[in-house]
């Protein structure tokens, strides 16, 4: 081993790293607060596709208009890349403390846009620019406040724990997907259809900008991850790190490939499924609500036990037992669903589903952050994980209505879900397990 590589990995390990056997919860809060609220927004905005489809893309044709506010939503994530390697940028070169600052800053305003705009029978054109515009900025921010956040993160985290540190990220997704259902089963029983369309859907996005002067307050006392701080000290800062980040392209390809699978599985085995359950198997929105949420809290005990096992096992094997689990039970658990479309079916399906998922996202932070060394971190992690979220995540809803309008089955949605197992398994199968070893 190279001279300097022992020196920096003896660096980081005796470096005052927080106790091995203590969570520091204000670490965890701090990074994982902005991302909570970019998915309690995504959830809701999945919930209420339909009646957004109707308030800000009038047709006479509901599939069309579905397919527009889908579509709406997806746009959002062509900024993600660009906020990605900006932000990521940004945070490389002047901390993960000033970033998640910014993006978090940025994320409101998105939201309050989406929260406040006047519908089409209002302001005609312009109500679909301006939700047009708001979900740009989402997608901006979001995409910087993944690879700053799960940094921030990691680097805080002890060698021996940082897969339990790294699972609380997509810990806290999943706690605001389970939020954003149970915010959607309250809408639905307290409010009336009308009511829900005229007012009621706008009342969670309200919710979600009540995050922000939190996060902003807890962030802003928080200090600067020690990993960068060292990094800082030993050696200059990266005057670009975007194009040192292209050094380590392996990386960022491999970034890439897993998160294919975790996105596909995310927004298609939870985001679309209230919409699939309602417009395609005729269950009550209500109760694809109850199932949603039901799925979130397998997902986020999967996802915690996944990071624990990976302290001790390693992250490749939780990773490759949830790819080729999703692989053998996607299928059969759809074509149950099709032929048996109740309410404890939909519960049964959407929990197999999510726990598999979960097994592979809960090492999947640790896993991604070990691959860059600290000074294109942020970079590199944002690259391979906006790139992949755009391409494969952002229009999943809008892919799998087209599947299934165009091949008139109900299955078609699976093999979506399918091509995403098949990318994760092949990616992780040809990595390698550095749990064990110090951040670079």
């Amino acid at each position: 081993m190279d001279v300097s590589v022992r020196r920096r990995q003896s660096d980081v390990l005796s470096a005052g790293a927080p106790a091995a056997t203590r969570i520091n919860a204000r670490v965890i809060v701090v990074a994982t607060i902005g991302n909570a609220l970019e998915w309690f927004d995504f959830t809701v905005f999945s919930f209420f596709a339909a009646i957004i489809a109707k308030q800000f893309f009038p047709s006479d044709n509901p599939t069309a208009s579905l397919l527009a506010a889908w579509t709406t939503f997806g746009v959002g994530f062509l900024t993600r890349p660009l906020g990605g390697i900006v932000l990521g940028n940004y945070a490389d070169r002047h901390g993960r403390k000033s970033a998640l600052m910014v993006t978090i800053s940025l994320m409101a305003v998105g939201v309050g846009i989406i929260a406040f705009a006047p519908t089409y029978a209002q302001i005609g054109i312009y109500a679909p620019i301006l939700m047009l515009i708001g979900r740009f900025l989402q997608g901006f921010s979001a995409g910087g406040e993944v690879g700053s956040a799960t940094a921030f993160l990691v680097e805080h985290a002890p060698v021996e724990r940082r897969g339990v540190y790294g699972s609380f990220q997509m810990i806290s997704q999943a706690c605001s997907m389970l939020l954003g259902a149970l915010t959607g089963v309250a809408l639905t029983r307290i409010l009336s259809a009308e009511q829900l369309d005229q007012f009621g859907w706008r009342i969670p996005f309200m919710l979600g900008l009540l995050i922000v002067p939190v996060g902003l307050y807890v962030r802003s006392k928080l200090d600067e991850s020690p990993v960068f701080i060292r990094h800082t000290k030993r050696l200059p800062t990266a005057k670009s790190p975007f194009f040192e980040s292209i050094r380590h392209w392996r990386a960022i390809f491999a970034g890439f490939g897993l998160t294919v699978y975790g996105t596909i599985g995310t927004y298609i085995f939870y985001y679309y499924m209230p919409s699939y359950a309602t417009r395609s198997l005729a269950i009550p929105f209500a109760d694809s609500v109850i199932a949603s949420c039901c799925a979130a809290l397998a997902y986020i005990a999967a996802t915690f036990a996944s990071g624990m096992m990976s302290d001790v096992i390693g992250r490749k094997k939780p990773m490759l037992v949830s790819t080729i689990l999703s692989l053998l039970i996607s299928w059969p658990l759809f074509a149950l669903l099709t032929r048996h479309p109740t309410l404890p079916v939909l519960i049964l399906v959407q929990c197999c589903l999510m726990a598999s998922l979960g097994l592979f996202q809960g090492s999947y932070c640790a896993f991604v952050c070990e691959l860059f060394p600290s000074h294109v971190r942020s970079t590199g992690m944002a690259m391979g994980y906006n790139f992949a979220v755009m391409i494969f995540g952002g229009f999943a809803g809008a892919i799998a209505t087209l599947l299934i309008k165009l091949t008139e089955d109900k299955l078609a949605v699976v093999y979506y879900g399918l091509f995403g197992c098949v990318i994760g398994l092949v990616t992780i199968a040809q990595l390698k397990d550095r749990s064990k070893q110090a951040l670079m």
